[in-house]
């Protein structure tokens, strides 16, 4: 009875205006949803004490086109595999890396309480845990093949337009099957992955608060220094100017002085930070650490906060008078 209300809901939703694809699961990624179990691997001698709890999921037909998960090689799985059909399987490739490097993945076998799968097919590597995890091995089996009875299905659909905007429509779908049913959590992958990399935003929050704060104490440093060293050339400025220099010289003087010291500092900062690129590779996201883009931007802000930081001091002493600047001790 639930594999036919499946079957009935897909065709529903699939009926749908707007809806592009739709398939079930048991899980949703990014939401802490997909579950471990200790599997065989065919043709796999595992090391000592090396576990072999993987994750894995029951999903629909066409949860690899909805999901846009690409099929490396093999086929998806379909109507035809059904708990009369034989056993299978779709691996992604961190699966086949591992457990069968520089072999076709494609007829191997895994075993799943106690029923040996043959792979059918081999997914591409996606996030299902968290986004900044690497993609870790990860299988499929079909959901009409091992139907779960107890536990929650999780409908999928992918739409034209806001997601959520399909929620009552699929909710209406569900409930004229069956009016009794309980529709929770809806929600979107966008919003999963919000959810999921929450505590990563607020560190990097506090972070780019630190190194805002960071810069700001870097203008102060800056412009404390270049104040410094330019009253103490107070006299030479006089000297300057007595001599003939034009306020504009006094300005690239000054200004000059302190685009050194910038690149000076600059220059320190961008090795360190080629240095600490192992660590920092850990910590980033969708950007490389030697990401040109980034390095440039960066640079630039420093360039710009520091001659800003400059120009005030240089400014000032193109306001002292000759007369004034030659009498200071």
């Amino acid at each position: 009875q639930g594999i036919e209300f499946d079957r009935q809901l897909l065709a529903k939703v699939k009926a749908l205006p707007g809806v592009e694809s739709e398939t079930l699961a048991d899980f949703s990624p990014l939401s802490y949803t997909i579950r471990s179990e200790s599997i065989d691997v065919g043709g796999y001698l595992p090391r000592p004490h090396e576990s072999m709890e993987i994750d894995w999921a029951r999903v629909g037909p066409n949860y690899f086109q909805t999901l846009r998960t690409a099929l490396v090689s093999g086929r998806d799985f379909g109507a035809q595999d059904d708990a009369n059909s034989q056993a299978v399987a779709i691996v992604n490739e961190a699966f086949a890396a591992r457990y069968w490097p520089g072999q076709e993945a494609l007829g191997k076998r895994i075993k799943l309480y106690g029923r040996w799968r043959t792979v059918v097919g081999v997914a591409g590597n996606a996030k299902y845990r968290r986004v900044i995890y690497s993609a870790e091995p990860c299988f499929f089996v079909p959901w009409y093949q091992d139907y779960p009875p107890f536990d929650a299905v999780i409908v999928h659909a992918r739409v034209s337009g806001d997601p959520l905007a399909f929620a009552p429509a699929v909710e209406r779908a569900i409930h004229d099957l069956n009016p009794d049913l309980l529709v929770f959590n809806v929600t979107s992958i966008r919003e999963s992955m919000q959810m999921g990399s929450l505590f990563e935003r607020i560190v990097v929050t506090f972070a780019g608060s630190f190194g805002l704060l960071a810069l700001a104490l870097a203008a102060v440093g800056v412009y404390g220094v270049v104040a410094y060293a330019t009253r103490q050339r107070t006299q030479e400025i006089g000297i300057r100017m007595a001599l003939g220099a034009e306020r504009k010289d006094i300005l690239r003087l000054v200004l000059s002085q302190g685009l050194r010291m910038t690149i000076m500092g600059l220059a320190v900062g961008f090795v360190i930070s080629l240095l600490a690129t192992r660590l920092l590779r850990a910590q980033l996201l969708g950007v490389a650490p030697t990401d040109v883009l980034t390095y440039a931007s960066v640079a630039l802000l420093l360039s710009f906060v520091a001659l800003a930081a400059c120009y005030v001091p240089a400014w000032r002493a193109t306001k002292v008078e000759p007369t004034v600047a030659l009498r200071c001790e």
